[in-house]
């Protein structure tokens, strides 16, 4: 069996932040992240939600100016949590805020460059 790790598209990088987020138009209160990649990330929740539920995310890196928004799914269930997939990262300035957040915290950058370059946006280039 290949460890996840193998199966992802992007890298996870751990980073720790509080994020605004809504599960089905509903604010998920106290919502942390506790790692990220350009694919999803994992947010820390004593809320559950089933898998496929829709959700929407702000990553606030300066708050009011500098801003990470997605939207996309509940992935993964998780004891700490939920995984939330991206299915849109809304404008070329959240997805460019977003690149290098996972860049600048990844211990191996030429690997995460090697990942951009597969892929148009957060989706693989065919």
């Amino acid at each position: 069996m290949t460890p996840d790790s193998e199966k992802r598209e992007f890298t996870r990088v751990p980073i720790t932040f509080e994020v605004r987020i809504a599960v089905e138009g509903r604010p998920v209160e106290g919502a942390r992240v506790k790692d990220l990649s350009m694919k999803g990330m994992l947010v820390l929740t004593a809320e559950r939600h089933p898998v496929g539920t829709p959700c929407e995310a702000v990553i606030s890196l300066v708050e009011g100016e500098v801003e990470i928004r997605t939207s996309g799914v509940v992935a993964a269930e998780n004891p700490l949590g939920f995984g939330m997939e991206f299915s849109t990262i809304d404008g070329l300035e959240s997805y460019i805020h977003l690149r290098n957040l996972v860049l600048f915290n990844s211990p191996d950058v030429e690997k995460v460059e090697e990942e951009f370059q597969a892929h148009a946006g957060i989706r693989r280039k065919e």
